[in-house]
């Protein structure tokens, strides 16, 4: 094999950054075309493809575009993530919610009108989710927690549909006086609930001049999986943009810019053929860097050969430690507090931050706004999921309950606690905490009308009855599934 010097650092997998970002012109040029329509119409784009494909990516240099738009002060681009963690009600849409008011300060945007906007608009959303939020949980640890819970206060869905519906309004308002947009992106709608996939919907259905809203949305096939409400956004009339493999030229560009390796035709048609997402692409590329081999076509087969998928591929390039370093955190739900990672990689005092530093300079791990982490690619962390051995898997889930009611006095989401922990019990096998929380909440989500999150905690209480062997309990659970399929197999329900 060819080699070139050896060099051992990682690009990382996280989205690229808008400066690095390659090729994709004819959907850079739609994008271009959706924001210029924005200040006359609200628009809305779906960004959609395969995972891998370059999704995130492409939203990062979307929301590039939207702040350095020209007409004096930046235009304000809010941007929240979706994680794969059922019942995590409107936690995006708070965020966005969250990140618009940091930006009202004076000088930038915001009158009296859009202030009370925020205010109105975030103390609704809190409250929609305030019924699955524990009452007492800080001082609380073990069996202790198990169905404490807040009383429902009277905020129903339409509420908030309106408040976040007038936020927009008065945004909008707010931009097109001062001939400026606003954009709201969404990554991973795919992952939302069911009462987000509707406010989404509705949202889509009623934007004001001035508000772009784009979002990015997995698809396996021809279209994005499952949900009605995801399809009928699709089905809106607002244009989708469907992200393809890349092409020779736009990977010769991505070897040069991202890497600095020299690609030539022949390779870059063997790449464009055989793994022209992405995400293949940097594991390739990142693998020949690793292994100080230079980047002609012969090299990238071997590479390529017997990998066992690009995700696999990625792990080849890591150190034991990296590894290991994997292994324990991807039972782990993002975003990922910090003392909870302490926790489970069996850290103290002055060796946190440096392991913390560590996880990022890997290149499979990123820091999310504010304080917590995730792996840098879904994929990564997938990979490492199923490669775990059933004994493995019960160990890290067991560890991570008890790292979570260790450390719930310091850690701000409790409804995020809460909904791990009631993961980590069922996959640790702790039948007993598993089978009343999981119930206790899936009872919780059904009143809120979130029917999927509560067929799936429900479906975890009734898998841990019948291993208790407790009929009583098990009853009492099948009952609630039976409710809650009544309402799935329900009429769907018109759009607003």
């Amino acid at each position: 094999m060819d080699t070139v010097q050896q060099q051992a650092e990682v690009v990382s997998y996280a989205p690229s950054p808008p400066e690095e970002f390659c090729g994709r012109e004819e959907e850079r040029e739609r994008l271009a075309a959706v924001i210029s329509r924005t200040g006359e119409h609200g628009q809305a784009v779906m960004i959609s493809g395969p995972p891998g494909i370059g999704k995130s990516s492409l939203l990062s240099w979307l929301a590039r575009e939207v702040r350095e738009c020209p007409g004096g002060l930046p235009s304000p681009v809010l941007r929240a993530e979706v994680f794969d963690l059922p019942g995590m009600i409107f936690s995006a849409f708070r965020e966005l919610v969250g990140d618009l008011r940091k930006q009202t300060a004076p000088g930038r945007i915001g009158g009296e009108g859009m202030r009370e906007a925020i205010r109105y608009a975030g103390d609704v959303l809190e409250k929609y989710a305030a019924p699955v939020e524990p009452v007492g949980l800080l001082p609380k640890t073990g069996e202790e927690i198990i169905g404490v819970f807040a009383r429902s206060p009277e905020v129903g869905y339409d509420r908030v549909r309106q408040a976040f519906g007038e936020l927009l309004r008065e945004l909008g308002r707010e931009m097109t006086g001062a001939g400026r947009i606003a954009a709201i992106l969404l990554d991973d709608v795919h992952l939302a609930s069911n009462l987000d996939r509707r406010l989404l919907r509705d949202t889509v259905h009623d934007l004001p001049p001035g508000i772009l809203l784009a979002f990015t949305c997995r698809t396996e096939g021809a279209a994005c999986p499952g949900p009605a409400t995801l399809q009928e956004i699709r089905d809106s009339g607002y244009p989708e943009v469907q992200l393809p493999g890349m092409r020779r030229d736009e990977i010769r560009e991505l070897g040069e810019r991202r890497f600095r390796l020299a690609v030539d035709d022949a390779a870059a048609a063997l790449l464009e053929t055989t793994c022209s997402d992405p995400f293949s692409l940097m594991a390739c590329f990142n693998a020949l860097r690793c292994r100080g081999l230079a980047p002609s076509a012969g090299n990238m087969a071997d590479v390529l050969a017997g990998a066992g998928g690009p995700a696999a591929l990625a792990f080849t390039t890591l150190s034991g430690p990296g590894k290991a370093l994997a292994e324990e955190l991807c039972v782990l739900n993002p975003p990922f507090p910090v003392p909870v990672v302490a926790c489970m990689l069996k850290l103290k005092g002055t060796d946190v931050m440096p392991a913390v530093d560590r996880m990022q300079e890997s290149g499979i791990f990123r820091r999310l706004p504010g304080t917590g982490y995730a792996f840098a690619h879904p994929l990564l962390q997938e990979h490492c999921r199923r490669e775990l051995s059933n004994d493995a898997r019960i160990a890290l889930n067991a560890r991570a309950a008890d790292c979570f009611e260790r450390t719930m006095h310091r850690l701000p989401g409790r409804l995020h606690v809460l909904l791990s922990l009631a993961c980590h019990f069922f996959h640790a096998q702790e039948y007993g905490k598993a089978a009343d929380l999981n119930l206790e909440l899936g009872l919780r989500f059904y009143h809120r009308e979130d029917y999927d999150t509560a067929l799936v905690l429900t479906e975890r209480a009734i898998a841990s009855a019948e291993h208790l062997g407790d009929d009583a309990l098990l009853a009492a659970a099948r009952r609630q599934g039976d409710l809650i399929r009544q309402k799935v197999a329900g009429p769907v329900e018109p759009a607003q």
